[in-house]
């Protein structure tokens, strides 16, 4: 029962890998190479298969258990991470993992707005950046907070769903070229531009 326990929190893991990484590259500050678990995002629906499996059979192994202690020849001591308990523990947690991209907006905080700089009329111009790797909420924060971190940037909107972001710049303080190398160091992908 644990180890198909353990199997299901692990599996959970492994599914919201592609949009906690992200998550903590925002929350330690880091610009490093964030997708690099983006390409998870394609098996996430086996993963969450296999730990409802997982999680299904230790529960059935559970009750299964319990009735054979029903007859009261079973004396041995049983363990916490032998419980009810400890299963239900590993299940909600395995449950928040899976559902993670669906709230993982929640955890940001909007503070990009304040590093962005205004734009001098006349000099500003908008770029619409194609993005290849986003999965989630998280990548499109990753992104943000970067881009917005170049001198000039007056506005950014990044969208996953889309695959792309809306770059609003002072074209005298940076370029498109920079906005590109801001999204790569990102680890995603900017394989396209367009002047608006």
């Amino acid at each position: 029962m644990r180890t198909t326990g353990l199997i299901g929190l692990f599996t959970a893991f492994a599914s919201s890998l592609c949009c906690t990484i992200p998550l903590l590259a925002v929350i330690l500050g880091t610009s490093g190479s964030a997708s690099g678990f983006a390409w998870l995002e394609s098996f996430r629906p086996y993963s969450i298969a296999l730990t409802i499996g997982a999680l299904g059979w230790a529960w059935y192994e559970q009750f299964k258990s319990k009735k054979m202690k029903d007859c009261a020849c079973d004396t041995d001591k049983t363990f916490f991470w032998q419980t009810k308990g400890f299963l239900g523990m590993i299940t909600a947690i395995a449950l928040l993992l899976i559902t993670f991209p669906s709230y993982s907006n929640l955890l940001y905080q909007e503070k990009v707005q304040q590093v962005l700089q205004p734009a001098q009329d006349g000099q500003q111009k908008v770029v619409y950046v194609t993005i290849k790797g986003m999965s989630c909420e998280s990548c499109e924060h990753h992104v943000k907070k970067e881009v917005a971190k170049l001198k000039g940037v007056s506005q950014v909107d990044v969208s996953y769903a889309k695959g792309a972001a809306t770059v609003k710049f002072d074209n005298k303080k940076t370029s498109i070229a920079d906005i590109k190398k801001a999204v790569d160091a990102t680890g995603y992908k900017a394989t396209s531009t367009k002047t608006l």
